[in-house]
Order: C-alpha cells, then structure tokens, then sequence
C-alpha cells in the first residue's frame, strides 16, 4: 500500500457549492504520485517539495477541471512561472473513506494558464478580474 502524506485543507466553501459534500478537508499526497512528479515532472519535484502545501494552503486560483470529474487545478502565482496542483476531490458519491489526492504538479505558463480558464470554470480566483471570461 502507497505510503500517504498530508499536504493541506481544503478551506474554500466555493468547492462544496460546485461540487456538493466532500468526504474530508484534507489532501493527501502518495509516494507513488510523488515518484510520478520526480520521473515525469523532474525539473518542477524541487518546486513541489518547496511550494505544493502552500499552493493547497492558500492557492491564487482554483480551477474546475470540466474533463475530469471532481478534479481541480489548484494554481500559485510565482513572480516566474504558476504552479499548478492538480487534485482530485474526494465527493460524497466516492467510495468511503478516500482523501482529497494529488495526481500530479507542474509549472505552468501563463499563456497555458489562460487557456486552461477560458475552456474551464474558475471556482476561486485573486485575479478573477483579469481572467473573466468573455
């Protein structure tokens, strides 16, 4: 069984209200999810260890994945680059006894980021204004 370890809360009502309950507050991270960020993401694990629990802590913007269901894109503004956390929620409908999940992090252009919120629905945004949809 993959080794977990706890990474932040979700504190924000607004992922309740676009997805109804969730079982826990919490997220978690797996070795095996970490070992995908080191082989998959090599140059962003360093970023990972440094920024991943406080870009879950206190995230710039969250961001519906509308692919996947439940998941979300959970983004730290850097003055060189965003962070992105990609988590998947652990709803009511789930299976009983699941943690909210890291499934992978990586850097994330700024040009990419405004793709991502023009094909999907921002759920909290500190710069929302800049990111309205037209």
């Amino acid at each position: 069984m993959d080794k977990i370890r706890f990474l932040g809360r979700i504190t924000n009502e607004a992922i309740e209200k676009e997805f109804g309950k969730i079982q826990t507050n919490e997220i978690i991270v797996t070795n095996e999810r970490e070992e995908h960020i080191k082989i998959r993401h090599p140059e962003d694990y360093e970023l990972f260890n440094k920024y991943g629990a406080e870009t879950v802590h206190n995230p710039d913007t969250i961001i519906r994945d509308g692919k996947n269901k439940g998941t979300i894109f959970m983004i730290k503004k850097l003055p060189e680059t965003n962070l992105n956390v990609v988590v998947r929620i652990a709803l009511e409908t789930d299976e009983k006894g699941l943690k909210n999940s890291v499934m992978t992090f990586y850097r994330i252009r700024e040009r990419n980021l405004r793709k991502m919120i023009k094909k999907n629905s921002i759920l909290l945004g500190k710069d929302s204004v800049l990111y309205k949809k037209e």
